[in-house]
């Protein structure tokens, strides 16, 4: 009955009221956020955790009929870290109108997907890690990019880190957001994790065979792995299954990407939602052992 509600009000008439609506609170609660989180002494980066993270990191990011929010992440990039790398691979019908130092924004064909726009931004990475994100994320006071950077620089044999995610409306605890995550230890991939599953690194990091789709990583590990172009949209599942065994991935607990998921965009989710192909070639694959 709910979703049928839901799905009602997303496709329904109602649904740009719906939309500002859940815009103007996401809003409301990421200000709160960051003011709570300020009073409880969490602080922007200092200039030497700006200066490491402009000189080691990239922020790639897939755009797609979604301009105020593209435009949004990367002035929210720049005001946590001024002269990061980013690169936004683009394939809206009306290009992303966008300029910015620091900034290399990839114009795509038209609805071309999710996969082939991150690894088209992936060629042109230049740093030892990339840091991938979407385009309704936002950086917070406890995102702490540059100390994720600094654990895989002290870990060699660790290769990505995954944020945990404060997600609107529902602001659950982003470390029990996350725990859903350990219910993925990628048994029956085509290779076992290098690093048992839910192995504790240290008092903050745990190996899992998948974590959000929002990570810092080795750029060339990442490059091995790379997105199936077959997947236009559904490529959360696939990425983790075919890095199992070749990468080794963990989270860091007491992190927080804000995640703005507005289910009520209705020309955005009629594109979201159409993955049926998606699923069809996925499951193609996994019946073929791969």
């Amino acid at each position: 009955m709910i979703k049928q509600f839901c799905k009602k009000l997303i496709y329904g008439p109602l649904s740009p009221v719906a939309s500002l609506a859940f815009a103007t609170i996401s809003d409301i609660e990421y200000r709160y956020f960051s003011r709570k989180w300020k009073r409880q002494g969490w602080k922007k980066p200092g200039q030497d955790e700006i200066d490491f993270v402009c000189k080691n990191v990239t922020v790639i990011f897939k755009s797609f009929e979604r301009q105020k929010l593209a435009k949004r992440l990367y002035k929210n990039l720049q005001d946590y870290y001024p002269g990061i790398q980013v690169i936004i691979a683009d394939d809206s019908s009306r290009p992303l109108d966008l300029q910015g130092e620091s900034l290399e924004v990839l114009q795509l064909p038209f609805n071309s997907g999710l996969s082939y726009g991150l690894n088209r931004a992936l060629e042109k990475v230049r740093t030892p890690y990339v840091m991938r994100m979407d385009d309704d994320e936002l950086l917070t006071l406890k995102t702490c990019l540059g100390d994720q950077a600094l654990f895989l620089e002290r870990h060699p044999e660790i290769d990505l880190v995954g944020f945990c995610t404060l997600t609107s409306i529902r602001c659950k605890n982003p470390d029990e957001e996350v725990s859903r995550f350990t219910s993925f230890s990628m048994k029956g991939a085509p290779k076992p994790l290098r690093i048992p599953h839910m192995t504790q690194i240290d008092g903050n990091h745990f190996v899992l065979g998948k974590v959000p789709n929002l990570y810092v990583a080795r750029t060339e590990q990442i490059r091995r792995i790379g997105w199936d172009e077959n997947i236009r949209m559904m490529d959360h599942q696939d990425f983790f299954w075919r890095a199992a065994g070749n990468l080794v991935s963990v989270i860091a607990l007491g992190t927080a990407v804000f995640h703005y998921h507005n289910p009520f965009q209705k020309h955005y989710q009629k594109y979201r939602q159409d993955v049926d192909k998606d699923l069809a070639y996925i499951s193609q694959q996994r019946k073929k052992g791969l």
